[in-house]
């Protein structure tokens, strides 16, 4: 049974009043496959907006372990349906930098547009809260808010030297961090460089 304010998106449970997140997730999975094949084992991953599972699913079938994180209630509850093998792990929480709670903007047309926005009872953590004994890929694409993120993952990128895919289209502008910055951040303070591009993801590696 469809729960109320949900339907059914090929196959998958969504949020009724999307219409903007929908057909984007699906054409955009096979974007993985460009980070893929930088990957030298697929032991671990960690991937970030979680949405409503479509990427976790997906990725859960060529990782040992997903991590995967979600800050929004509603396309969390989509997630754990639709993405419920046990080696993808759910987090309820955002990524980024500074720990505490975080507000979300209000999108329902648009589940995949979601932005952390000010005060709110969403707890933020950080990767490197993990602990993680391994980590192959940090895939990253939380609307602006790449590269706080990034910052909170510093000791788990420089234990395992991960490649990193970040999207990096504007959407910082909102935090204070304008197109490109990233790059630079990665390039000077982790040792990293862009080795590929792809749509809007910029895929990175070590130097």
């Amino acid at each position: 049974m469809i729960p109320d304010g949900y339907r059914l998106e090929r196959g998958f449970l969504w949020p009724r009043e999307d219409v903007g997140a929908a057909a984007a997730v699906f054409r955009t999975r096979t974007d993985l496959d460009a980070a893929y094949k930088h990957c030298a084992k697929f032991d671990v991953a960690v991937q970030a907006g979680g949405n409503c599972g479509v990427w976790p699913e997906a990725m859960g079938l060529k990782f040992k372990t997903v991590y995967t994180f979600e800050p929004d209630p509603v396309n969390f509850r989509c997630l754990c349906s639709n993405a419920p093998a046990e080696n993808i792990i759910k987090l309820n929480a955002a990524l980024g930098f500074g720990r505490g709670t975080i507000g979300l903007t209000s999108r329902p047309d648009n589940c995949g547009a979601l932005q952390v926005d000010g005060a709110g009872s969403i707890p933020t953590l950080r990767i490197d809260d993990l602990g993680l004994g391994d980590c192959d890929l940090i895939y990253l694409d939380i609307e602006g808010f790449e590269l706080p993120a990034l910052m909170g993952a510093a000791v788990t990128i420089g234990l395992h030297r991960p490649v990193i895919a970040v999207e990096d289209k504007g959407m910082s502008e909102r935090y204070g961090v304008k197109v490109g910055e990233i790059e630079e951040w990665a390039r000077e303070t982790i040792g990293y460089q862009v080795i590929e591009r792809v749509n809007r993801d910029l895929i990175m590696a070590p130097l």
